[in-house]
């Protein structure tokens, strides 16, 4: 009896110990992931939960300004929760500005957990510009609280 608790104190010690140093690497893990950051780092990140609703983010750096009536790539980096295969749609929202043309037509989803795709913003006239873009998968209603939409400046030169 005595033998058997102490193995059983020793399992729980050793689960305990293991778990610490899980937690411990798993910090660590998040911390090296911020650190290691780069310019080739998708700017979006499009999170869709396994009930098919949409968050997005700015993830990374935006590009350098383009010439105004070039068009500029944004990477956008899916990670899909839910399996989903709709396609994703994307639309300016808010107050629109005159002279900007988004171009977002992918196929449908994979539905794999992770996917990149771009976006095509085209701006003609010269100056920072203030977008508002919204993201939803096909046939799904727009997210109320507003975490399907990014907000940024852009400009052309």
């Amino acid at each position: 009896m005595r033998t058997a608790a102490s193995v059983a104190a020793l399992c729980l010690l050793s689960g305990l110990t293991c778990a610490l140093s899980a937690e411990q690497g798993a910090h660590d893990h998040q911390k090296m992931h911020v650190d290691r950051v780069s310019s080739d780092d998708p700017s979006i990140k499009v999170t869709i939960n396994p009930e098919a609703r949409v968050s997005v983010m700015l993830a990374g750096a935006l590009p350098p300004p383009a010439r105004c009536g070039v068009t500029t790539d944004l990477t956008v980096k899916i990670v899909n929760q839910g399996f989903v295969t709709a396609r994703l749609k994307a639309e300016l929202v808010g107050d629109r500005p005159a002279g900007v043309i988004l171009d977002f037509h992918p196929e449908p989803l994979r539905g794999i957990p992770e996917e990149f795709l771009k976006l095509h913003i085209t701006l003609m006239k010269p100056g920072p510009t203030d977008l508002t873009i919204a993201f939803r998968a096909e046939n799904e209603i727009p997210e109320l609280g507003g975490r399907d939409r990014i907000h940024f400046l852009i400009r052309c030169i």
